[in-house]
């Protein structure tokens, strides 16, 4: 009786183990085959269109205005920034394989003088698609000459990466998909000058002199907003030609506006050479009726000004709102930029006799633009367009001259740091720029701190099956194998 009783027993566990193995293997099948199901349809949500390898050179069109124009000093800091950021991104950011992609794809330059005249780059850039085989469109210094190639990039849906024209609509309302701009907007000058004028310095009144042309007129207007929204005045606005060396008539105008208002601040929104300005300054006796921008621009600019000064008044001390310096950035990615001018012998100047090999202005959104090119062209190899805009749209950040730099996707414009910085005469000796006035560091100006209001109504493409949809779906589908098990257990 003993043993029968064992033998029921040991038979009863026998049937709770099978039992036991089969629901194990329920469970076991069921979540196999939820994984399976979800590495079938996983890549489908994350799939990218394979394209043959395509071993030709990504043509590359650089616009500036290398001859004639009123800013032709501007175009080798754009192309000197830009030839070495793509040195730099092809070697220093995780790829290895200079002036190619990591897959071996050649990058070609292709240099266009605009001569800033917009009908002539309008039909360069046309030329430089349909004749060329260009893929990308960089540049474009002058604010309305990159307006008229906005159109363009959209027709032949072209990329086009503006640097370093500023002017604020640009990614406002004039922005299209294509058009992207890792360089500042007047916005940024804005944000920066105004706080500095009106919370560091108390000032309430001001006047503008800005260039009689987009950028300055975006500037005068987004400065104007700033002013306004921290409840101080703007006076009068006058506005002159670039070339203009007769600057009586907009100094007239704002005196007589002091006498009868009172202007505590002038701000100057200009391109080119500021000589002619400042010296109708020194012949109106303005800084004796009131404060002058002490903006911190190009190291050529502020030097020309000093050479036209007549002591004491001098320009070292000026403090103000400053886009880049060479020795305002402390990161990795300047320090290079700024070696290798010296390594390579890059004269920004050399054009003026001038011999040091350091940065200027521009150089820097130059070079952070190429960095953000190679980026979207390594990770997009195809190059086709939709599929480089919904990357560059991903909310990508790059660690650029001008520190960590991200790419708003609302509406394409990079943020970066700004500085306040006064002018100084660099006294280090064996400096390369020993003797001549430059920027000084005051204050560094986080990147949120003077990031531009979004001022568009553009809609960033959305992929058709982005990380959160593929998180919704695995989610799904394991919250179905969950049930499952339950209910397999129940019985």
């Amino acid at each position: 009786m003993l043993y029968a009783c064992e033998s029921s027993v040991a038979q009863t566990r026998g049937n709770a183990i099978g039992v036991e193995n089969m629901y194990r293997m329920r469970v076991f099948t069921i979540s196999f085959s939820a994984l399976l199901i979800v590495s079938m349809f996983l890549p489908c949500f994350m799939y990218t269109p394979a394209v043959a390898q395509d071993t030709d050179p990504i043509k590359i069109g650089i616009f500036a205005p290398f001859t004639t124009a009123s800013l032709s000093f501007y175009a080798p800091w754009t192309k000197q920034g830009f030839e070495l950021g793509m040195i730099y991104a092809t070697t220093e950011m995780g790829y290895d394989n200079e002036n190619k992609t990591q897959a071996g794809r050649d990058y070609e330059f292709h240099y266009y003088d605009t001569k800033g005249d917009v009908t002539e780059a309008a039909s360069l850039a046309t030329t430089a698609i349909e004749t060329d085989g260009i893929d990308i469109l960089v540049g474009a210094t002058y604010s309305s000459v990159a307006a008229a190639l906005v159109p363009i990039a959209e027709t032949y849906e072209k990329l086009f990466f503006i640097t370093p024209a500023a002017d604020a609509s640009l990614t406002g309302s004039l922005l299209n998909q294509y058009v992207f701009r890792i360089a500042r907007n007047n916005w940024h000058d804005a944000y920066a000058g105004v706080t500095y004028a009106m919370d560091t310095l108390g000032h309430t009144n001001f006047a503008f002199l800005a260039a009689d042309y987009s950028f300055g007129y975006s500037g005068v207007e987004s400065m104007k907003a700033v002013i306004e929204e921290k409840g101080g005045t703007v006076v009068i606005e006058e506005y002159a030609a670039l070339g203009t060396t007769d600057f009586s008539p907009e100094l007239t105008n704002i005196l007589a506006a002091d006498a009868s208002t009172g202007i505590d601040y002038l701000f100057v929104i200009w391109a080119g050479s500021f000589a002619e300005m400042y010296a109708d300054f020194g012949t109106y006796n303005i800084a004796d009726s009131m404060e002058i921008a002490g903006a911190c621009i190009d190291i050529l600019s502020m030097n020309i000004i000093e050479a036209g000064m007549t002591p004491p008044a001098t320009y070292v001390g000026a403090t103000g709102l400053c886009l880049y310096g060479y020795q305002l950035p402390d990161n990795d990615v300047n320090d290079w930029m700024v070696e290798q001018h010296v390594a390579r012998n890059v004269r920004p100047n050399g054009a003026f006799g001038l011999q040091y090999r350091v940065p200027e202005l521009f150089t820097a959104s130059a070079f952070a633009t190429a960095q953000f090119l190679v980026d979207v062209t390594n990770a997009v190899p195809s190059l086709d367009s939709m599929s480089m805009i919904t990357y560059l749209e991903s909310g990508i950040t790059i660690n650029a001259p001008k520190g960590s730099t991200y790419l708003r996707p609302a509406d394409h414009q990079g943020l970066a740091e700004m500085y306040i910085a006064e002018a100084w005469r660099d006294n280090e000796s064996g400096s390369e720029t020993e003797g001549f006035i430059i920027a000084k560091l005051v204050e560094t100006l986080d990147r949120n701190s003077v990031a531009p209001p979004i001022d568009t109504n553009y809609t960033p493409i959305q992929p058709a099956f982005d990380l959160v949809t593929i998180s919704v779906v695995v989610g799904v589908v394991l919250v179905v194998v969950i049930i499952a098990v339950v209910w397999f257990r129940k019985r």
